[in-house]
């Protein structure tokens, strides 16, 4: 949008930078402040909430400056009249907002050092933003009302001046700048009162932090606010955007038009199709037309498997939680696999059952952004859940070798940074599809042969070392050979619930990847194909459902835990 001036445009262009942090960084951070609460991790806890603070209060001060900066540029766009450009330029302003951020960043650092300096510097500007604000808004409207009533006697005299027009058009900006500025103070003013109730207070009640946490969200909203705000109270904003929508809405359109003249020129039929690209025509009304009523059954069953994917894994955190029993790095790793399952329960299913109803009403264009969303997330999650199996495959050969040193050599920590590498290596393989398919494809040829070995590896090692460190009766040592057995029989019950994880993953996956490997090779698909691949899918999601009953079979402490929480859910609902 070249319409507005080009300072008042890069201040807001800051306000919306510093929002689109705030959704980027603080958020998310505040989210995993909240699970290590959840899960007691007590160090990332710091660790995370020192991080939020910091960025928190760095977005929040530019915002806070960046906002009062509008206002005393609205007061002397009034003032200086054409003077205004001479002295208000695009280099002073980039040099203004610049120093926003340098100041902010240093302020919200001190914070480690000492905190009492980042608190008297937010002390000092918080309210110095607030009283220039004020004073300049009051300025602005009691000069607005002695120019207004000039203009009006013009008028009266010359109908037609620009400048009634050039005024209405001031006030609606400034009407907008002001609208920024409440809305921020709203949301921020409550989360300000309590911190500093906190800050005079020497005790601090439950019933204060969790205020403090839920005003954290409500400070946040104010992100989410804004682009509203923009859109509604500035007009430029506001065409630009209906702009942008309506070429990409005609962008879609001729693509949509250009791929069916493409598909109806290369001699399509019901039960055979020629095409380059298949997965773009599982998006095509020449191969899924009439298929309307397999989506709808297809559709139910994904439904029911979503809500018993989403209830069984919530169930299996909730008593990893609880258990502590099972090993840590046993836990993490059966938390990282249930996390997987849920994610499938609360994002891939929902987005291939949209998908699958999209194609019954026959909207096509969205149906294509769909089906690449459920092809990204399936694609990042089972590869997860591949390598976090092979993991545990790979933990429990290390500690049947590795004996006492175990616990030396495979931390915790480590063990973290292992899982970590796993969701960073899907997530970026599964997003270069959208760049280039034949990464993703080159990644999986080489990863799910890698990781089937390696556990197929791991599990033949294990079994036959078992059975030749088995130990034999002796009467003379009867109570050291007790207490091996004893671990032997929980290690090789380990080993077993984890090879039926495993079998249960490689069984429910290995239809879909041996239909994927018939359709890359075929030139021609028919609806059989079709409905082969959708009964595929649905075996793989079946799998998260499958795997908390297997947790609930085969390992007795999660059973345990299951059962209790199930039974304090139903006899105490609201303690």
């Amino acid at each position: 949008e070249s319409s507005l001036c080009p300072p008042s445009k890069l201040l807001y262009r800051c306000l919306a930078i510093t929002d689109l942090l705030v959704g980027l960084v603080t958020q998310p951070l505040y989210a995993t402040y909240w699970m290590s609460l959840v899960y007691e991790q007590r160090s990332l806890c710091l660790y995370t909430y020192y991080t939020a603070c910091i960025t928190g209060f760095t977005l929040y001060s530019v915002s806070l400056l960046t906002i009062t900066a509008i206002s005393v540029d609205r007061l002397l766009a009034l003032l200086l009249g054409l003077r205004y450009r001479q002295i208000v330029t695009l280099k002073r302003t980039s040099i203004i907002t610049t120093t926003f951020w340098i100041v902010s960043v240093v302020a919200a650092l001190c914070y480690i050092l000492d905190h009492r300096i980042t608190l008297s510097f937010g002390c000092t500007v918080i309210p110095s933003c607030l009283v220039i604000s004020i004073t300049l808004y009051s300025k602005i409207f009691r000069t607005l009302r002695h120019q207004q009533a000039r203009v009006q006697d013009r008028f009266q005299q010359q109908p037609g001046q620009p400048n009634a027009l050039n005024i209405a058009r001031y006030r609606k900006a400034v009407y907008s700048a002001l609208w920024v500025q409440l809305a921020l103070v709203v949301c921020y003013a409550p989360y300000d009162i309590v911190v500093t109730m906190i800050m005079l207070r020497k005790s601090y009640s439950s019933h204060l932090i969790v205020s403090k946490d839920i005003l954290v969200v409500f400070a946040h909203f104010d992100s989410s606010l804004n682009p509203f705000l923009f859109c509604w109270r500035i007009g430029e904003v506001k065409q630009a955007l209906g702009g942008c929508c309506t070429d990409e809405i005609h962008f879609l359109a001729i693509t949509d038009d250009l791929n069916e003249r493409k598909m109806s020129t290369t001699n399509f039929s019901r039960e055979g199709t020629h095409t380059k690209t298949f997965h773009e025509l599982l998006c095509s009304p020449s191969l899924m037309g009439g298929l309307q009523l397999e989506s709808v059954s297809f559709s139910a069953v994904l439904i029911l498997l979503s809500i018993t994917t989403f209830l069984g894994n919530s169930l299996i955190l909730v008593a990893l939680h609880k258990e502590s029993s099972p090993h840590p790095l046993s836990k993490l790793l059966y938390r990282c696999l249930a996390i997987t399952d849920l994610l499938v329960g609360l994002i891939s299913q929902p987005l291939a059952t949209s998908h699958w109803m999209l194609m019954v009403h026959e909207h096509w264009s969205l149906c294509r952004y769909v089906n690449g969303a459920v092809y990204i997330t399936g694609l990042a999650l089972s590869g997860v859940s591949l390598m976090t199996t092979a993991a545990i495959s790979v933990d429990r050969l290390l500690a049947l070798l590795l004996g006492l040193r175990y616990q030396q050599i495979v931390t915790l920590k480590r063990t973290y940074f292992i899982v970590a590498a796993f969701w960073v290596f899907d997530l970026v393989a599964s997003l270069r599809i959208i760049f280039d398919h034949r990464i993703t494809l080159l990644y999986g040829y080489i990863i799910i042969p890698l990781c089937l070995v390696v556990s197929l590896a791991s599990y033949r090692k294990i079994f036959p070392t078992l059975d030749i460190i088995r130990p034999d009766p002796d009467p003379f040592q009867q109570r050291p050979n007790q207490l091996n057995t004893l671990k032997m029989a929980r290690y090789r019950k380990a080993v077993c619930s984890a090879l039926w994880v495993q079998l249960a993953l490689v069984v429910c996956h290995a239809p879909i990847t041996t239909v994927e490997i018939v359709v890359a090779h075929s030139k021609t698909y028919t609806s059989h194909l079709i409905i082969t691949r959708r009964v595929a899918v649905t075996l793989v999601y079946l799998n998260s459902t499958l795997n908390p009953f297997l947790y609930c079979w085969k390992i007795s402490e999660l059973r345990r835990a299951v059962k209790q929480t199930i039974r304090q859910a139903l006899c105490c609902p609201w303690s």
